[in-house]
């Protein structure tokens, strides 16, 4: 048992760590938007970007926020399980079938793509046991891959207003741009910026027009996103607020 736990530990922290590599699954499309006023289904391609078989497990998940407007029972996915030769790729379904009674307004669910423990290898490595005798444990470096699905029941209504904005630092010295917003309607906000950064005079040094983030539906709501582009030189940076229907959600000038 306790051999089990050292090997679980060792899958699990790599796991978490791959998230962001995702090197041995790939996925396409990376996600989809359905409406729930009709049945749809919709395709994902899974591939095996290694040299040896693979088994992957496809679930679904509520998305932090979106607890109260989940469309995970909406959906079933078929195959659950998939084994993928070398370089191979199989499609995944999701058919999606909204309720007629289902009140208007956008839902999300998200999908999980887990790669699965395969046999054992030669290659374990050897460490101490509690009796200090050597036992193999083996580590996987395991992928798992998290993609949103939205879906729309009715028609999108939207109205907010942006509440705060500040700009937060990290101890490596990377910028990221948070905003808040008074959410109303019955759908999240895609939110974009048409961002200016600005030298120590107020002169324009760069503009650009950024999609920053998806929010949730509650009432408070939020996105944080990495500022990646920031010109040398750069003292203030100027933002104009917008959903992606074009809707003004406010605007913010901060320090940086």
């Amino acid at each position: 048992m306790k051999i089990i736990k050292k090997l679980f530990y060792g899958v699990a922290y790599l796991s978490l760590f791959s998230k962001l590599l995702a090197f041995n699954i790939g996925i396409a499309p990376t996600g989809f938007y359905t409406s729930l006023d009709k049945n749809e289904t919709h395709e994902i391609m899974v591939t095996n970007n290694t040299m040896e078989p693979m088994r992957v497990e496809i679930s679904v998940e509520k998305d932090e926020g979106w607890e109260k407007y989940d469309m995970g029972e909406m959906m079933k996915i078929y195959p659950k399980n998939l084994t993928l030769k070398p370089n191979g790729s199989r499609s995944v379904r999701f058919a999606v079938r909204g309720a007629k009674d289902l009140p208007e307004g956008e839902y999300k669910t998200k999908l999980i793509f887990r790669e699965l423990p395969g046999k054992p290898k030669d290659d374990s490595k050897e460490v101490k046991g509690e009796t200090g005798q050597e036992v193999a444990v083996e580590f996987e470096l395991l992928t798992e891959i998290h993609v949103a699905a939205y879906g729309l029941k009715g028609q999108r209504k939207i109205g907010a207003q942006l509440t705060g904005s500040e700009i937060k630092k990290d101890t490596n010295g990377n910028k990221k741009l948070v905003a808040n917003f008074d959410l109303r309607g019955n759908s999240g906000l895609a939110v974009v910026g048409d961002i200016e950064y600005l030298d120590g005079g107020k002169k324009r040094l760069l503009k650009e027009e950024v999609k920053l983030g998806i929010t949730t539906r509650e009432p408070k709501t939020k996105i944080e996103s990495d500022l990646v582009n920031i010109p040398k030189g750069s003292k203030y940076i100027r933002v104009n607020f917008k959903d992606k229907s074009g809707l003004k959600l406010g605007s913010r000038e901060l320090p940086l």
